[in-house]
């Protein structure tokens, strides 16, 4: 008689290397964070790279935890202009770069969310309209 498998239930070493390994790739360190805006405050080319794909997975990680329904790549390349606009005002001794650029994002994302649904709903309204004149 085969045995109850308890697979999932309990972690294994490789569940959890796993765990560590999507953890290292969806979490951003707030220190080297503020370091590479700092930098790239100075002279923008050398740590745009790194410092973008932070920004990506930041934007990503915000959309995905709050459930914005929105559409990701337009959502994505407004946040994107948006901090290219505000990455000149962050000053650490006015608090810590997550924080601030979350705020900037969420803000930016609530915006977007708002003016879809006004959108939607605007055109519902014009559908309607139209079928009610049709009839």
């Amino acid at each position: 008689m085969e045995q109850p498998s308890h697979r999932g239930l309990i972690p294994t070493p490789l569940s959890a290397y796993k765990l560590f390994r999507f953890m290292a790739k969806h979490y951003i360190d707030n220190k080297r964070f503020e370091e590479l805006i700092l930098l790239y405050q100075n002279e923008s080319t050398k740590h745009q790279e790194e410092l973008f794909s932070l920004f990506d997975l930041l934007i990503q990680n915000i959309i995905n935890s709050y459930g914005f329904a929105v559409d990701l790549d337009d959502a994505k390349q407004e946040c994107f202009l948006l901090i290219l606009k505000t990455i000149g005002k962050f000053k650490p001794e006015n608090g810590k770069a997550f924080n601030y650029f979350t705020t900037v994002i969420m803000n930016n994302l609530r915006l977007i969310y708002t003016k879809n649904k006004k959108y939607l709903s605007k055109l519902e309204a014009y559908e309607q309209l139209l079928r009610d004149k049709s009839n």
